[in-house]
């Protein structure tokens, strides 16, 4: 393929990312400032915050079912076609939580509703990263772990913009104006995006290693079935590894915006422009990533990444402590686009050569999504709930520190797919433009 077309296949799955973890960040940013006094009685805050992050989780849940329908029909039909699916409908379920009515209106049908409406967006997630991840890669001849980490880039873009969104909104309207109202525009705002997005998608042609597989009628009849059966450890170890990742990642972009506003007194301001920053740095680091791992392997990066993000989870709290703008914004940089982001960029290419094609679409969502359900949707919940138990963070910390070394565990664990290059998932290279399989 041409580099023409090929930066045309990454800016069409890169933008279709950004736009759909715009929408799924959208609801985490809220879920910390906005829904516990919209949503949840307002007795008491802390139970209004838990109640708001035990929503949150129910979209992460949803995930790996999402992951396991998307992967069939993308292992069965293709790879656009479950992308063009995942779109839409993470587009209208953002929308209806904008027109949701909110608990002093309607009372105890609004939690309900919300959870419906994150249980849709989290169907849609479960589908999106492993699609835009293979719609990449499947095109590309060579240098999969430079241009796989573009996904992982548009994944902080879309955190960038939802977070941008609600920091304009902080600013420019009152605390009653954005209770009111102001809110529900960023959510409504998705079904623009989606159109434009289900635009650009339908442009870029289904991967070739789909084609020859179609034509050659060698697609699998059950490929999640047949992922668990013949690669079972890989699905654990990219469990394991997003588990480890994904804690420490949630925990600073959700937990942490809840814990300095509400616990510390810091500025809603303050925190999500250092989320931004950190962000921004993220999604310009990781081709930087992608590219280094394409030079000397994916594990000495992913274990170097989950090894300083244990060392690095107490001074985290600590410098989050002191209230300072300025040590809170560099703490999340060094955090998001210095350890994160390493270990984010790499994932498209080194999780996706675990698997051979006909069940890499199910393999890797089943894996990746399983372990955001603890390591994405549950950890916020965690932490909130051992901050309210010990009344401290380290017990928080503790999470993050082992959940890490977990991720260690799963790097070791990885073997290479029968049916790929020799060099396996750490040299980050199927074995040919078309992977061979069985």
């Amino acid at each position: 393929m041409t580099t023409s077309k090929m930066r045309r296949v990454v800016g069409a799955a890169s933008l279709g990312t950004a736009l759909e973890w715009y929408d799924f960040f959208l609801y985490g940013t809220a879920a910390a400032l906005v829904f516990p006094h919209l949503f949840f009685p307002k007795d008491d805050p802390t139970v209004g915050t838990l109640l708001s992050f035990g929503v949150y989780a129910t979209g992460f849940v949803a995930r790996p079912i999402g992951g396991v329908i998307s992967g069939h029909i993308g292992d069965r039909f293709g790879r656009r076609r479950a992308l063009l699916a995942t779109l839409l409908v993470m587009g209208l379920g953002t929308a209806g939580i904008g027109l949701l009515p909110t608990y002093g209106q309607i009372g105890v049908a609004a939690p309900v509703l919300l959870v419906v409406l994150r249980i849709i967006q989290g169907l849609a997630t479960g589908g999106e990263w492993g699609g835009a991840s293979l719609l990449t890669l499947e095109h590309a001849q060579n240098r999969r772990g430079f241009f796989g980490s573009f996904i992982s880039a548009a994944v902080y873009v879309g955190l960038i913009i939802g977070s941008l969104i609600f920091l304009v909104f902080d600013k420019l309207l009152t605390d009653s104006q954005l209770l009111s109202w102001g809110w529900r525009i960023p959510f409504l705002l998705s079904l623009l995006l989606v159109l434009v997005g289900l635009y650009i998608r339908r442009q870029v042609p289904e991967t070739p290693e789909f084609q020859e597989m179609q034509q050659q009628q060698r697609r699998s009849k059950a490929p999640v079935l047949e992922a668990l059966k013949e690669n079972p450890r890989n699905i654990l170890a990219i469990f394991l590894m997003r588990l480890g990742q994904n804690t420490s990642f949630y925990i600073i972009s959700v937990f942490c915006l809840s814990y300095a506003t509400v616990t510390l007194g810091v500025s809603k301001s303050v925190t999500l422009t250092a989320l931004m920053i950190g962000s921004v740095a993220a999604a310009i680091a990781a081709p930087a990533w992608g590219a280094l791992a394409d030079r000397i392997g994916y594990t000495k990066i992913m274990v170097g990444s989950l090894v300083a993000s244990a060392l690095l989870a107490f001074p985290m709290f600590m410098a989050l402590d002191t209230k300072s703008t300025t040590i809170i914004i560099l703490t999340l940089l060094v955090m998001i686009a210095g350890v994160n982001a390493a270990n984010d960029a790499i994932q498209p290419g080194y999780f996706t050569t675990m698997f051979g094609a006909k069940v890499r679409y199910s393999g890797t969502s089943i894996g990746r999504e399983g372990g955001s359900v603890i390591g994405g949707g549950l950890s916020p919940l965690i932490a909130a709930s051992l901050l309210a138990s010990t009344g401290h963070w380290y017990a928080v910390a503790g999470w993050i520190v082992l959940t890490s070394l977990l991720g260690v565990v799963g790097a070791r664990l990885v073997r290479p797919a029968a049916d790929n290059s020799p060099r396996g998932a750490d040299a980050g290279a199927f074995s040919s433009p078309a992977v061979k399989v069985r």
